[in-house]
């Protein structure tokens, strides 16, 4: 492993948001410059997982890690990793969200919160891909949530409203059961 490895799994997960920012710094007018950042910043997190798949050694266990101290107080580190499984969801996505851009690349309508909700999305679910620690896959987790009920509500079909209020409240209750659920854990755990 080479020295820009231990982050390249930071820079795929991130590269959506640096999207979009660019994204947001961007007139609302310029639908052509929009759609060219949101596709490049997609395809570079692509460019990157190939290369990650490419020399990826399934027997190694997790590989790519990147590991540092992050809320020192609370002993969570920021931690990304991929295995077998987390690697080939990760490429799927990165295939799965230029694919999907070019699929509405004649979006008119609010084209630059599309894209940018778009790559927020994207950003959400690479990072819960990568996440080896349960605080970082649930704030990933939590923040693909977001994107996805706006794209949902405001450019679904005809029943978009309703969707979108069911998906918030089963994925609400989902998060919140799961939440107290692995705290419930690191409690019986803590007190062994």
């Amino acid at each position: 492993m080479n020295l820009c490895d231990c982050h390249i799994l930071s820079w795929i997960t991130f590269m959506p948001l640096i999207g979009a920012a660019g994204v947001a710094l961007l007139g609302k007018q310029n639908d052509r410059g929009i759609k060219f950042i949101a596709l490049l910043a997609s395809l570079a997190s692509l460019a990157m997982t190939l290369s990650v798949w490419s020399r990826f050694d399934p027997t190694a266990g997790i590989a790519f890690e990147d590991q540092r101290a992050w809320i020192p107080i609370l002993n969570v580190q920021y931690h990304l990793g991929v295995d077998g499984l987390s690697i080939t969801m990760l490429l799927l996505t990165a295939i799965i969200t230029p694919l999907a851009m070019l699929a509405h690349w004649k979006q008119e309508r609010d084209t630059k919160l599309f894209f940018f909700l778009f790559l927020l999305l994207e950003t959400g679910m690479l990072g819960v891909f990568t996440a080896l620690n349960f605080f970082h896959w649930f704030i990933f987790w939590e923040l693909s949530l977001i994107p996805a009920f706006f794209l949902i509500k405001l450019w679904g079909g005809p029943q978009r409203t309703t969707a979108a209020t069911q998906f918030f409240i089963y994925t609400m209750v989902g998060s919140i059961a799961l939440l107290l659920s692995f705290l419930a854990i690191y409690q019986a755990v803590a007190s062994v």
